[in-house]
């Protein structure tokens, strides 16, 4: 692992960190956002293993010596997901939606065995282990970070059957987790067709300025209007390229080709699953 961790300060207290990029080893290039409060901090989706999860403490650092109370979980992928374990050991609770939480009891041990077995992961997770949340919700919830607060949001099956996303009514600042891909071709393999539109009306009704996606940049409102348009296009490219009788990996292609400066092209096959009639 060589790509540095990017920094991204959102709010004075507010703080984006991303080793980017689009491979395993740099968390498929997921950010993870810290949110400081008076003598606490909330991280959420601290990355793929505890090695990245270091990083980001690393650079934490910079900004507070308040420890890490709570850790948030978006949904139940690993590269969300498996470094809080590194924050886990150091007594921070962790929080995610029921169905997260069964999704990484489902999954995550199987996985991490598989990756430990890989030559080329073996290091990156060989002290990574599963961790599961200590609070879970169905709804939502209400944070307080020192003097933060901090609302947690269930908007249905979107993404995932277990997607969170979080929002800071003083700073203005929504946390997307992965209803929102900026730049970044978007995983369909656990989601909702007509949920992943829910989940973008759900981001338009707060009152925020500022929308942090799971993967790539910050923006405004505009990086959910993109995303809109892109689940828009991704449908219609594979409906109608099915109907014309290409095959898989040729529909798979050519959601790759209406998006050609998308990162992440190794998720295209999960809208051709998603959308295919």
């Amino acid at each position: 692992m060589t790509d540095p961790l990017a920094e991204t300060p959102v709010r004075p207290n507010v703080f984006v960190w991303t080793l980017g990029g689009e491979a395993m080893l740099s968390s498929y290039g997921t950010n993870c956002v810290g949110v400081i409060g008076r003598g606490a901090v909330l991280l959420v989706d601290p990355l793929i293993a505890p090695a990245h999860a270091r990083l980001v403490e690393q650079a934490l650092r910079r900004h507070t010596s308040a420890p890490v109370r709570l850790v948030a979980l978006t949904h139940h992928h690993t590269d969300h997901t498996l470094g809080g374990a590194w924050f886990a050991g150091q007594g921070a609770t962790i929080i995610a939606h029921r169905a997260c939480r069964e999704g990484m009891a489902a999954e995550h041990p199987a996985l991490l065995e598989a990756r430990r077995r890989a030559a080329e992961t073996a290091e990156l997770f060989a002290d990574a282990v599963p961790v599961l949340p200590d609070v879970t919700f169905d709804e939502g919830l209400t944070l307080y970070v020192g003097d933060v607060g901090v609302e947690v949001w269930h908007a249905g099956w979107d993404h995932t059957p277990g997607d969170a996303f979080l929002f800071l009514p003083a700073e203005r600042v929504a946390i997307c987790g992965d209803l929102v891909f900026s730049g970044y071709h978007c995983n369909y393999e656990h989601a909702s067709a007509g949920g992943v539109r829910e989940g973008l009306r759900a981001l338009r009704a707060l009152d925020a300025d500022i929308f942090i996606p799971g993967h790539g940049r910050v923006g405004g409102p505009e990086i959910l209007d993109a995303q809109e348009q892109y689940h828009a296009a991704v449908e219609s490219v594979v409906r109608e390229g099915a109907a014309a009788g290409l095959d898989d990996e040729a529909l798979a292609a050519a959601v790759r080709a209406r998006f050609p400066d998308y990162l992440l092209p190794i998720v295209t096959p999960t809208a051709v699953a998603r959308f295919k009639p």
